[in-house]
C-alpha cells in the first residue's frame, strides 16, 4: 500500500520532468539523468551573460534554485533511483556544453563580447551547477580577450565566481577566484578548436536560436536597472555575517577602510574586482575615459 501511494505521488507530482540526455547546451555526470524542468529552465547554460546580466541572475535568480532543487532531490528519494553500486542516488553536477558555448553562442555574439570586454565590463557564462544532500553549487567561468599578431584577437577563459548555498544554514556564500586582467589575462584556459556535434547540428542551431530570442541577452543596457525594483531582490544584506550572499558588493576590500582619509584629508578609495567605493575623487584622478559609464551602486 505504501509503495502504491508513493507511486500515486510521483505520477501526480513529477509529470514534468526532463531527460538530460536530450539536452545539447549540458553535459552532466551522474547516474541519475532526470530533473524537473523549472531547475533546468532556472541554468542558463549555454547563454553569454553581460556584466547586467550576471549581475541580475545573482541577485535575483540565485533564490528561485533552491525550490527546483529540493524537489528533484524528493523526486530521487521516492523514486529509489540508485546508482551503478546500488546504492541511492545522491549527487549530480551539470557542465556547460563546448560545442554550443564555443562553435555557437560565442561566435553569434563575437562582436559584441569584444565590445564589451574593450569596454572595461566582464562577460560570464554558466559553467558548472552542483546538487547533493547538502547543498547547491553554482559556477561561473569569465571570457577575456588575447591579443595576437595585428590587431587580432582570440577569447580565452578563466575562473569568476563561485556560490554556495549550504542546507544546514539556508544562506549563500560567495568565492572569487578571478583576479586576472580582462584583456591578456596571465592565467587562462582555451576554448575548444573543433566542434564535437556528433550529428546534432539542427539540435544545437534551434538552441541557439532559442537562447537568441531571449530578451535578457548580452546586448542588454545599463538602463536595465531603471526598471528593477530594489525590494524585488531574494537576498537581504546582513553585514555581520561572511556566509550570508548579498552582490555585487560582496567583496573582500583591502586597508584602507571606505571611511578613512589620506594625510591631505582626502577620501580614499577601496576597490574589489568588479567596483571601487570612493567617497570623493582625488585631485590627481584622470578623467573617465570615453565609452565607460561609472556605476555608483
Amino acid at each position: 500500500m505504501a509503495q502504491e501511494i508513493r507511486d500515486e505521488f510521483i505520477q501526480e507530482n513529477f509529470q514534468n520532468l526532463v531527460n538530460l540526455r536530450t539536452q545539447v547546451q549540458l553535459t552532466y555526470w551522474s547516474e541519475q539523468h532526470f530533473i524537473t524542468r523549472e531547475l533546468l529552465d532556472n541554468l542558463p547554460f549555454g547563454e553569454i551573460l553581460s556584466h547586467t546580466c550576471f549581475y541580475s541572475y545573482v541577485d535575483y535568480s540565485l533564490d528561485t534554485l533552491i525550490g527546483p532543487a529540493n524537489n528533484t532531490l524528493l523526486y530521487w528519494r521516492l523514486s529509489n533511483v540508485t546508482q551503478f553500486d546500488g546504492t541511492p542516488v545522491s549527487e549530480l553536477s551539470l557542465f556547460y556544453d563546448e560545442t554550443l558555448l564555443w562553435h555557437y553562442s560565442t561566435p553569434s555574439y563575437r562582436e559584441e563580447i569584444r565590445s564589451q570586454i574593450r569596454s572595461g565590463r566582464r562577460v560570464r557564462f554558466l559553467s558548472r551547477f552542483r546538487l547533493s544532500q547538502t547543498e547547491i553549487e553554482v559556477e561561473f567561468n569569465e571570457i577575456q580577450l588575447q591579443t595576437t599578431e595585428g590587431d587580432n584577437f582570440r577569447f580565452v577563459y578563466t575562473n569568476s565566481n563561485n556560490y554556495q548555498y549550504k542546507f544546514v544554514n539556508l544562506k549563500w556564500s560567495t568565492t572569487i577566484n578571478a583576479h586576472n586582467p580582462i584583456t591578456n589575462p596571465n592565467i587562462y584556459a582555451l576554448p575548444i578548436t573543433q566542434p564535437n556535434a556528433q550529428g546534432r547540428e539542427t539540435e544545437y542551431q534551434a538552441c541557439l536560436d532559442q537562447i537568441r530570442s531571449l530578451p535578457n541577452n548580452i546586448q542588454i543596457q545599463d538602463t536595465y536597472w531603471d526598471s528593477v525594483d530594489p525590494s524585488s531582490r531574494n537576498s537581504t544584506p546582513d553585514p555581520d555575517s561572511d556566509t550570508n550572499y548579498w552582490a555585487p558588493t560582496n567583496f573582500q576590500f583591502a586597508s584602507p577602510t571606505p571611511t578613512s582619509t589620506n594625510s591631505s584629508g582626502f577620501h580614499m578609495c577601496t576597490c574589489g574586482i568588479d567596483i571601487c567605493y570612493c567617497n570623493n575623487r582625488h585631485p590627481g584622478t584622470p578623467p573617465t575615459p570615453a565609452g565607460i559609464k561609472l556605476w555608483k551602486p
